[in-house]
């Protein structure tokens, strides 16, 4: 019960946290210049995506954006959250990334279902010549999480299990 409560509680605040920086982005960037931070390493913009990362899938076809962009995601999110409350022995890394994955999946599903299948994207960063896509803090949440995931499940694990033979 513990773990189940921690658990939503994390997604809660997460996905709370995301919510609240897509509305302040749309009530302080719309419709005005970009803004700059950090000698212009950091920008913040507003703009819309009815697209996946990098608007890959902007130009599909709406019944189709609606199937991969809605419906799949909310499957996924539901098949992560469900594996890892009844997943028995789960690593902490594990279930530190799942839950960050599973936070940004939420949090812009919920952005494209309130705001006609777009997502509100804003920042945008620089170094030297690399620029990011432009992105919002559920991004963040699923890039970090997959990171975690991957070290944790491919980097960590067959070392410690070569460790314990």
């Amino acid at each position: 019960m513990k773990k189940i409560l921690l658990i939503c509680l994390s997604i809660f605040c997460l996905v709370g946290c995301d919510y609240s920086s897509k509305s302040i982005a749309k009530d302080n960037l719309k419709g005005q210049p970009v803004h700059y931070y950090l000698s212009g390493n950091v920008k913040l913009v507003y703009a819309e995506n009815s697209g996946g990362m990098l608007s890959l899938g902007n130009e599909l076809p709406s019944k189709l954006k609606l199937v991969i962009f809605k419906i799949l995601v909310a499957l996924v999110m539901c098949f992560l959250f469900i594996y890892i409350l009844y997943k028995k022995a789960i690593r902490k890394g594990t279930l530190v990334a799942l839950i960050l994955i599973i936070s940004g999946g939420l949090g812009n599903l919920i952005d494209r279902i309130m705001n006609d299948g777009k997502v509100v994207d804003f920042i945008i960063m620089s170094l030297y010549n690399f620029h990011t896509g432009i992105f919002n803090i559920a991004d963040v949440y699923v890039t970090a999480g997959v990171i975690i995931l991957i070290f944790s499940e491919i980097l960590i694990s067959p070392t410690l299990r070569r460790m314990r033979t």
